[in-house]
């Protein structure tokens, strides 16, 4: 699944500070808070509180007390001024247009309520500039979608990282090594991970893990 996916690339460690950026129904923050044996500081972000209420009820049915919720008045909220620098990993698991869930559920590409690509291309980037203020140097950042489009994926980490000379892209199957000890599946090749249900039998998924030096 996406969210356990996305939490074992993030790599948490019990006593760390944690922002889950874009926290929607808590899947990623519960299995990141898990990930830390319930030990240090997570953080679920997200602009919905009804959303948030939604997770606070799954992180308190799950035992969990090391989870904070914050409701944000947008991705450059004050908030996220005052903490700058202050956290050690931080994952963006952007809005995106959801073309990697299509197979799953054919349905959603004739719905058109949310935004246009070009909206979701200019929100994705704010985001992904906004969370990368919270991470301290030496801190991780993943970027994440489940969309099979390189104008959400591959082009935004190389927009942000062509704009930030203090991070920089820690190669997949690295990342993966380090948090899992264990050799990333040879299909999965390339610097940023990007699954598809033709290839991996998978949703659609993209993920890119990077470093502030």
């Amino acid at each position: 699944e996406g969210s356990q996916l996305i939490a074992f690339l993030l790599g948490a460690k019990p006593g760390e500070a944690v922002v889950d950026f874009c926290a929607g129904a808590g899947g990623k923050t519960l299995a990141i808070a898990a990930q830390m044996n319930n030990k240090g500081r997570v953080v679920a972000c997200d602009i919905s509180d009804k959303r948030l209420s939604n997770a606070r009820t799954r992180f308190t049915r799950a035992g969990l007390n090391n989870i904070q919720t914050r409701v944000l008045s947008s991705e450059n909220d004050k908030w996220v001024k005052r903490s700058a620098g202050t956290f050690d990993r931080v994952l963006v698991d952007a809005p995106c247009s959801g073309t990697g869930v299509w197979r799953r559920n054919p349905d959603a590409r004739w719905k058109n309520l949310g935004p246009t690509l070009d909206e979701l291309l200019t929100l994705q980037g704010s985001i992904l500039r906004s969370a990368a203020r919270l991470v301290k140097p030496g801190g991780t950042l993943v970027y994440a979608t489940c969309s099979l489009l390189p104008d959400e994926n591959q082009m935004q980490v190389e927009k942000f990282l062509a704009a930030h000379p203090d991070f920089t892209l820690v190669p997949i199957a690295e990342a993966w090594q380090t948090a899992m000890a264990v050799p990333l599946a040879p299909s999965i090749t390339g610097e940023m991970m990007a699954l598809t249900p033709g290839r991996h039998e998978t949703d659609g998924f993209f993920a890119a893990v990077m470093i502030r030096k």
